[in-house]
């Protein structure tokens, strides 16, 4: 009720004269003449406002991009440069505007995206696109650089990238190098025998590794080499022996643990543990000719979050087509998944990575529906599920040879070795629920890479790098860098 009244025979007109934040009101029966009673069927009738949300695109290429807010969705067409969600938002409420697709080869990423909606539209919401695939550096073989860059890299305390090639340098048996995240490679160092395998960096600052030839019997070595580039040989597999074809990694106890593969007189792989001392002690010994246990192990370790040492054998097992297995640090093994080369996969050459959900994840080369290989999981006690089945051809990857590396945004990453367009391999994404996506199908040639063989690894600016064995101007080999939104 108004505060003063009037008179009858008063004429009366009520009206708005301030509209509440964030809403629409409007009189009805507002306008008469004072009768010989109160009026009360005046009627204020109330709505809330919405506005839209929208802002700006760049760097749009490609179709693809499909944007959301909440259940709101908006397909934005190649070559925007800005947008407007379809679906306005009701004053104060939230929103948040995310990529719900990624568009083909770029990686979009959304700044003011979040927050309440005020008394007016949002246009400050920016989309920026960049290619998702960046080759940084090709290969040029010769004596003055690696070629064929095998195996994966990992990013030292210094904030550069180490790998090996199994050719190429100042003794033509393979190098070191050391590239930055920008792509300058210097060789760091010539090896005179082929380091088959990735570095590890020691907490002392060290590197260690191995090499599948060379030492006192020609089998292999395992080496130290210091950050200014003194090598230091601490092992040299005796004759016989099975020879290293992986990396080491460092345990929690300090001492390092790695695998060797076949041609040994009287196993097919071992497990085996070194100190940085050079002390060497086998901790299994993968027999020859049975079905109870693995055997070849192509692939290094992983260190779970229970202290035991996690692999996949090549071959071995009930079907005589891989096994995951488990090695306590005291020897003790245990085959927890036999492949059978159906549905399920066969033949891993990558080892394993444990997730943040505490399960193992992994590749076959072969198997799975299409024969093609297949992403896995398997938890520690064993129970394995197929994450997803490659198919090939040119729309999908095939015969991964390299493992998957969980992306800062929970998602796996990882490459196959062919398929895609070119048949010369793929960078994937796959979801933890299974959903695969092409990153990138390599091309070949003097400007893209082909055939990688090499896990990712995420830089400190949470971007993945990785290597292909061949591609690049002199056909060497490449080092590249795949861009997450």
């Amino acid at each position: 009720m108004l505060a003063s009244s009037l008179v009858p025979g008063t004429s009366y007109a009520v009206r708005i004269e301030t509209q509440p934040a964030g809403e629409a009101c409007a009189v009805a029966g507002g306008v008469g003449t004072i009768q010989s009673a109160h009026v009360t069927d005046v009627l204020v009738t109330c709505s809330d406002l919405s506005f839209a949300v929208g802002g700006t695109i760049s760097g749009l290429t490609s179709s693809g991009l499909v944007l959301a807010n909440g259940s709101n969705t908006l397909a934005v067409m190649p070559g925007a440069s800005s947008f407007t969600m379809p679906t306005p938002v009701v004053y104060g409420d939230a929103y948040a505007v995310t990529v719900q697709t990624q568009p083909s080869g770029l990686a979009c990423s959304v700044s003011n995206g979040t927050g309440t909606m005020g008394a007016a539209g949002v246009t400050s919401v920016s989309i920026v696109c960049v290619p998702n695939f960046t080759l940084l550096y090709s290969f040029a073989g010769g004596s003055s650089d690696g070629s064929d860059p095998y195996h994966c890299l990992i990013e030292a305390t210094d904030g550069d990238f180490y790998g090996t090639t199994l050719a190429g340098g100042a003794h033509s048996g393979g190098t070191i190098f050391e590239i930055t995240q920008s792509g300058a490679e210097s060789v760091f160092f010539s090896f005179a025998s082929m380091p088959f395998a990735c570095l590890t960096q020691g907490s002392d600052g060290n590197f260690y590794g191995t090499t599948a030839s060379g030492g006192s019997s020609g089998r292999g070595t395992v080496f130290e080499i210091t950050p200014s580039g003194t090598e230091t040989t601490l092992y040299s597999f005796p004759a016989g022996a099975s020879q290293p074809y992986t990396g080491l990694i460092q345990g929690s106890d300090g001492n390092f643990y790695g695998t060797t593969g076949a041609n040994g007189t009287s196993d097919d792989g071992t497990v085996f543990e070194i100190t940085s001392s050079g002390v060497k002690t086998v901790l299994h010994a993968f027999p020859k000719g049975t079905s109870s246990d693995g055997q070849i192990p192509y692939a290094g370790l992983v260190e779970g979050s229970d202290g035991n040492f996690y692999g996949t054998t090549y071959f071995g097992g009930s079907s005589d087509l891989g096994t995951v297995f488990m090695v306590t640090p005291s020897g003790a093994e245990t085959v927890l998944y036999s492949f059978t080369g159906g549905s399920d996969g066969a033949s891993p050459y990558a080892g394993l990575i444990e997730g943040r959900d505490g399960n193992l994840y992994g590749t076959t080369y072969a198997g799975g529906t299409s024969g093609l290989g297949t992403a896995f999981k398997i938890t520690p006690s064993g129970t394995e599920t197929v994450l997803y089945s490659f198919a090939g051809g040119s729309t999908d990857g095939a015969n991964p040879e390299a493992g998957l590396t969980e992306g800062p945004d929970g998602n796996f990453y990882g490459t196959t070795f062919l398929g895609g367009a070119s048949n010369l391999g793929t960078v994937f994404k796959l979801t933890p629920g299974g959903t695969e996506t092409v990153l990138h199908a390599f091309a070949g040639g003097a400007s893209d890479g082909a055939k990688p063989t090499a896990n990712l690894v995420q830089g400190s600016d949470d971007n993945l790098y990785g290597s292909t064995n061949a591609g690049g101007p002199s056909g060497n080999g490449t080092f590249f860098k795949v861009t997450l939104p």
